[in-house]
């Protein structure tokens, strides 16, 4: 017997032992109201002289004891033994106060026949209150205890000629037939009784565990939108137990609460809600009007958590943009290409001309003018070498570089071409920021973000740059670069479209286009990334982060890296074939040779069958109904030193990267060139491990 069904048992027995107990309950107060009714007519009796003492002490002990193992019964009838022996206990003490009181109306003198034909209508009584009960057995006990004291009290009562002797046996077998017959009638309705509560409970108990199972929660609110009830996947969902949650507004779990309308038709949608730990998952939410019941409910419905669904649709569009980008460099690459040549044979000339005519001339003026149209050139060779920067694959010339005091150097020249209507205010780290860059590119970067900050601010304003070190669980710490304007900020609707190539909000001949696409391009050629942090009337808000580095180390020099790079096979172990699909082109456009699997029993066979040259491992760590734990230890039983790299739509677990020995963890979505790095590291630091090398 199963966990489940034990407690599914144990639930029914539960529940019919409380209906029987409930039952019981009812009987009592029937009791105490007869013995209270019974105590007083006695009493009633006796002043009226109609009854001697003896008969009245009887009667009042038999309702005294009525009362007593009544209210006894009342107040401890929720202790188990009370509720699996009292009863029986209770259909004898009934049974024998019936007997007493009899007994008390012979020693009274009442007419033995008037005794002897209420003795049916009072035996009948505690044998009819078995019948409530559920247990045949409870019947057929009083049954044959009514008719054992009858034949006793007929022997003992009643005088030998009340009846003739051809009547007398003929009177008492069949008065104990009857009781009998009684009990056995009251038993079969105990059975029907019993029955009828069986598959009542059975019926209650399914539906319970049924809702309580369920993933989705289940729910109802008040006209005020208050929660009455909710099932226990609200602790799966909110992090609340359902007993918890209750009294608590469903649209204060809401991470936008006004979204949240409820209207004569109900509401149904995908909504965000922040659950007790501060975490924000995606709901799917139907909630419709019902009509009020006894519990005050006004609204019914559900609530399901989609946050797995939601983030793979935001990843598939975040790497289909991804891919349409990559493209499009892919074409301004080949156009650039095949541009420079030409183009710099005509800037080679301009430049012999100018420096021939400046060796040559004798006027300090032109000779000056000549300086100037050189600066220019070098101007627009820089533009073709942006050109070229963007469809770049190769490395750019990195080098160790500490980029405090670098950005520290060159923001005071920036600040002197924009002007005394710009304030420039620096917020750098004391601490060192190395990283591995390539310092003409980087100028380059804030040359641009100096330029745009100025046409956003054309009154003037203030730059903020900031610079700092961030470490992320499970992630190799970033260097942070902010760079802040004050100016009008980026329309939402331009924000997609802003680091595309030769995209421009500027008129006609102040702007090519190229500016951010080139610094995008730049930050991913770093290994970085970058976005808008924030943008609105009160300015725009610019976020980099590239990894940080060490002043030195082959283990940790980019370039040194990139530049003796290590072939191997990637599995890629994924159940989303599109997301797949784009990583495998990103990974064989780097020259890595790749397999594949959705499930753990392709990755195994797929592993077994490369089980040389494959040494890494790229999954996803909700891969379906897969537990991920499993999966790279059944990796790992195949190819013990195999490298595993997760990609996931939730934040790192250090538990689990600790215990699996995962080497780096990356959230969703993620840079491409980032992991190609981490691969490339991997890869270096196992040759180094097997050459012994330092």
């Amino acid at each position: 017997m199963t966990i489940a069904t034990q407690k599914n048992t144990l639930g029914k027995t539960q529940a019919i032992h409380f209906a029987e107990a409930q039952s019981e309950r009812w009987i009592s107060w029937i009791r105490l109201t007869i013995a209270s009714v019974f105590a007083l007519i006695s009493l009633y009796s006796f002043a009226l002289g109609t009854i001697p003492v003896v008969s009245f002490a009887m009667q009042v002990a038999a309702a005294a004891t009525m009362c007593i193992y009544s209210l006894l019964y009342l107040s401890r009838a929720r202790r188990p033994m009370m509720q699996r022996y009292a009863v029986f206990v209770l259909a004898f003490l009934d049974v024998t106060v019936v007997s007493v009181i009899l007994l008390a109306y012979s020693i009274a003198g009442v007419s033995p026949i008037v005794v002897h034909s209420a003795m049916f209508a009072a035996y009948f009584i505690p044998v009819a209150f078995t019948a409530l009960h559920h247990k045949v057995s409870l019947s057929i006990f009083a049954g044959l205890l009514s008719a054992l004291q009858y034949l006793l009290l007929c022997v003992l009562a009643f005088p030998s000629g009340m009846h003739s002797p051809s009547t007398s046996s003929y009177i008492y077998i069949t008065s104990v037939l009857m009781l009998l017959i009684v009990s056995i009638l009251s038993g079969l309705i105990s059975r029907n009784n019993f029955l009828s509560v069986q598959r009542v409970v059975t019926s209650e108990v399914r539906y319970h565990n049924l809702v309580h199972r369920l993933p989705q929660m289940l729910f109802t609110l008040n006209r005020g939108g208050e929660i009455v009830w909710a099932n226990m996947a609200a602790y799966s969902i909110l992090g609340i137990p359902s007993k918890a949650v209750v009294g608590s507004r469903l649209r204060d779990h809401m991470v936008d609460p006004d979204g949240f309308k409820l209207d004569k038709f109900g509401t149904r949608g995908t909504f965000q809600i922040r659950d007790f730990n501060g975490n924000i998952k995606f709901v799917d939410c139907i909630v419709q009007p019902t009509e009020k019941d006894d519990s005050g409910a006004s609204w019914e419905g559900s609530m399901t958590d989609v946050t797995e669904r939601e983030l793979a649709l935001t990843q598939r569009e975040e790497m289909s943009s991804r891919l349409f980008q990559y493209q499009k460099m892919e074409s301004l690459s080949t156009l650039a290409s095949g541009m420079a040549h030409d183009f710099n044979n005509i800037l080679q000339t301009s430049y012999d001309i100018i420096d021939r005519v400046g060796k040559e001339t004798k006027e300090d003026q032109t000779r000056r003018e000549m300086m100037l149209i050189s600066e220019t050139l070098t101007d627009a060779k820089f533009l073709i070498s942006e050109l070229l920067a963007i469809g770049r694959k190769q490395p750019l010339d990195y080098t160790p570089m500490d980029l405090g005091p670098f950005i520290k150097e060159i923001v005071p020249h920036f600040e002197e071409q924009i002007g005394e209507t710009y304030s420039v205010a620096l917020d750098i780290a004391d601490d060192p920021l190395w990283i591995q860059g390539d310092p003409n590119y980087l100028k380059r970067i804030f040359q641009n973000f100096f330029g745009n900050a100025r046409d956003a601010m054309p009154d003037g304003g203030a730059i903020t740059v900031e610079a700092f070190l961030e470490q992320k669980a499970g992630e190799a710490s970033n260097v942070v670069v902010r760079f802040s304007d004050t100016g009008t900020g980026i329309p939402p609707h331009l924000l997609d479209k802003i680091f595309d190539p030769f995209f421009t909000t500027k008129k006609v001949g102040k702007g090519t286009g190229l500016g951010l696409a080139l610094v995008r391009r730049v930050v991913l050629l770093h290994n970085g990334q970058i976005h808008v942090e924030k943008t609105g009337a009160d300015g725009t808000t610019f976020r980099i982060e590239i990894p940080e580095s060490e002043s030195g180390g082959e283990d940790r020099d980019t370039k040194s890296i990139l530049l003796s790079r290590k072939a191997t096979r990637v599995l890629l172990l994924d159940d989303d074939p599109k997301i797949r699909d784009i990583l495998k082109f990103f990974l064989t456009d780097l020259d890595y040779k790749v397999c594949e699997g959705t499930t753990m029993a392709e990755a195994e066979r797929a592993i077994r069958r490369y089980r040389k040259d494959c040494e890494i491992a790229i999954l996803d760590w909700k891969l379906g109904g897969e537990n991920p734990r499993k999966v790279i230890q059944n990796l790992r039983a195949i190819r013990p030193d195999l490298v595993i790299i997760v990609v996931s739509g939730y934040p790192p677990s250090e538990k689990d990267i600790s215990e699996m020995g995962i080497f780096r963890w990356f959230t969703k979505p993620y840079d491409k060139n980032r992991l190609d790095l981490e691969i490339q590291k991997a890869l270096h630091l196992k040759e180094r491990d097997r050459t012994g090398a330092t």
